[in-house]
């Protein structure tokens, strides 16, 4: 019997193609945005009212936690909870059509970051970029007792980080993102001077001072403006296609010779 060489091996005709799945996503990705609808769908109908008011005061981001007008009222947590609402208000959104929205921005843009730089320094990347959000918005609205929620400071934050790259490759633009092969990251002056990623940052800027002037205070500009410059100036330390400059060693200073001591001749 006459055997074919290998690889040669071709589908038999009326056969389907293989499907591709229909969320091709990041596991991470997946659990940050099953998180985010299973606290929707108990905000919206499982949780009392009450009982969703303490999940705001434990977990959303509230500015009068910080400030004089709360003076002698205990929040839920006390002073760890000042810490972790920096970030746990990410996690939360205030109606269906915010979480929507965020989940398609994060499927597009955060999935891009995570994959470039990994699911440890994405964790990371989600941090840093949550929390200068609210630290922004905490210096705008020192004793605010509107709680800021949603996860737009950190997809702000993965825009401004994809502009570093995303417009750096040969490819052109965005048919980077579907390559394997990213662009390397660009420097801050070689940013400011490529067309492509400044009309893109330019864009986005705009639509946030639009719609946050004539939000009516609805939107948290201000938090998308704290998470977009933390991803824009902590992305290359993530990423580990970015490499560190590097600093010229010192010439090794090799130990003086010993002369040799003069024999003695013993006769």
């Amino acid at each position: 019997m006459a055997l074919k060489p290998r690889g040669s091996w071709q589908m038999p005709s009326g056969m389907p193609p293989p499907r591709e799945p229909a969320f091709n996503l990041p596991t991470p990705i997946m659990v940050l945005g099953g998180i985010m609808i299973a606290l929707q769908f108990l905000q919206e109908f499982v949780l009392s009212a009450a009982q969703k008011q303490e999940l705001l005061l434990t977990f959303s981001f509230l500015p009068i936690r910080y400030g004089t007008a709360a003076q002698g009222f205990d929040f839920p947590g006390g002073l760890l909870g000042d810490v972790w609402t920096f970030v746990t208000y990410a996690f939360l959104h205030g109606s269906w059509m915010h979480v929507i929205l965020n989940l398609v921005w994060m499927a597009i843009f955060a999935t891009v970051i995570l994959r470039r730089i990994g699911t440890k320094n994405f964790a990371i990347f989600f941090v840093v970029t949550a929390a200068a959000g609210a630290g922004v918005h905490l210096l705008l609205h020192f004793d605010s007792p509107t709680p800021l929620v949603g996860v737009s400071a950190v997809l702000s934050g993965a825009m401004a980080a994809t502009a570093r790259f995303a417009f750096s490759g040969g490819l052109g633009g965005f048919s980077a993102l579907q390559s394997s092969h990213y662009g390397r990251c660009l420097t801050l002056v070689e940013l400011r001077y490529n067309q492509q990623a400044m009309i893109f940052l330019g864009i986005w800027l705009v639509l946030n001072l639009v719609f946050g002037l004539t939000g009516g205070g609805t939107i948290a500009w201000e938090a998308h403006l704290g998470g977009f410059v933390a991803g824009l100036l902590v992305f290359p330390y993530l990423d580990p296609l970015t490499k560190p400059p590097r600093r010229p060693k010192p010439p090794k200073k090799e130990p003086p010779k010993k002369k040799p001591e003069h024999l003695r001749v013993i006769k």
